[in-house]
This record gives C-alpha cells, structure tokens and sequence, in this order.
C-alpha cells in the first residue's frame, strides 16, 4: 500500500487551513530519522488507513522520494466530527523487532453457547505482540469451538500465532471465555394475609 505526501510548512494552529482543503496535517518520526512535518490528502489516507489499520506497512511517498516503511501510530479524531484532524506515522526497521498491538477476532461455536446455557464474553480485543515489521498479523483468532463447559475460556498460551511472532502478554490471560446465561425467574405474588385466611376457611364454611 502506498501513501503519497508532501513537505509541511504551516503548523500549529494554521494547520486547520490545510483541512479546510482536504490536506490532512501529519508528523513521521522513527528511532533513525528526525521528524518531520508532511502532509497529505485526506481521502487517500482514509482509504489506505481502511485496509492497513495500525497493523499493516505502509509504502509513505514523500515528494517522489524513496518510500518510508511506517506505520500508523497514533489518530487524532475529532469527537464533534467524527473526522481524522492529525496522524502520526512510525518509520520502522524491517529487520528490528517491535511491538504492536494486534485486533482479536473470535471464530467458531461453541456447544453450552449453541445449547444457550452460556454467552460469548471476549475479555481481550488486541493482543500485544513482538516481531518484525513483515510479519505482523492482520487479526487473531481466538477459535472457541473447543470449549465445552461453562467457565471454560481460550487463554494467550492457547492462542495460535504465526512463526516468528511473541506474545507480550500473560500466558495465563483470558481472551475469551463462556459466561454462564441467567434464567430470568418470575416471581409469583403471594397472596394477601386475610385472603390466604377466608381460602382456607371456605371448605369448612361448606361443609
């Protein structure tokens, strides 16, 4: 995937110019290289943001130059708008190990889930890995169809990941695990004192 970009000039606070353009204002940084103000069409990084997420490297052009290896590190959204106001990029090293944060995805069925004694409850949503750059995985699955209790759950040590990639994390962590489902009780009223008495009165009256 490849992102194209220019040179900034303007910042701080004359930055909403750019945006008032569709220019989308960006900083790129990296433990080799000093950062360096850019910026770049809005639209085109929402489209390419849409595929690599904070998982996937990017190709960033910079004026027709070399491409940077980055990833995107950092999204500023504003809570008004919903819209991107700032992103920063990370210039990584292909051949160093990092750490990132990888999206969970729950896959499969579980039977006391299919019985409906129990409900999915995915207690993590991204696991921190380490390895390089080329190898970071899109997703992680978390495969539930061998749960077969109640209270049962998938744990980190249980998770399966790619060669080369670590989990930062405590093995014994639970991703995802079977909530046991409550059975709504319905209450039956109990009947007034005196109307308990006059039933129970009523035979002998009778007789």
């Amino acid at each position: 995937m490849q992102l194209n970009a220019s040179k900034r000039e303007i910042t701080g606070k004359a930055s909403r110019r750019l945006r008032h353009h569709g220019r989308l204002p960006a900083v790129i940084y990296g433990s080799r290289t000093a950062a360096a103000s850019i910026e770049l069409d809005a639209h085109e990084f929402e489209r390419v943001y849409a595929r690599s997420g904070r998982t996937q490297l990017i190709d960033l052009v910079i004026e027709s130059g070399r491409p940077h290896k980055v990833l995107v590190k950092e999204v500023q959204v504003s809570p008004r708008r919903n819209n991107v106001l700032h992103v920063d990029f990370h210039q990584v090293s292909l051949s160093e190990r990092l750490q990132v944060d990888v999206p969970i995805s729950v896959t499969g069925e579980a039977e006391p889930v299919r019985a409906g004694e129990a409900d999915v409850l995915q207690v993590m949503h991204a696991l921190k890995v380490e390895c390089v750059p080329t190898l970071i995985p899109e997703v992680i699955e978390a495969d539930i169809s061998g749960l077969a209790e109640v209270d049962a759950a998938v744990r980190v040590a249980d998770l399966h990941l790619p060669a080369g990639v670590t989990a930062v994390a405590d093995q014994d962590e639970v991703v995802v695990k079977l909530a046991g489902r409550r059975v709504a009780v319905e209450e039956v009223e109990a009947p007034p004192a005196e109307e308990a008495a006059e039933a129970a009165e009523a035979p002998a009256e009778e007789g």
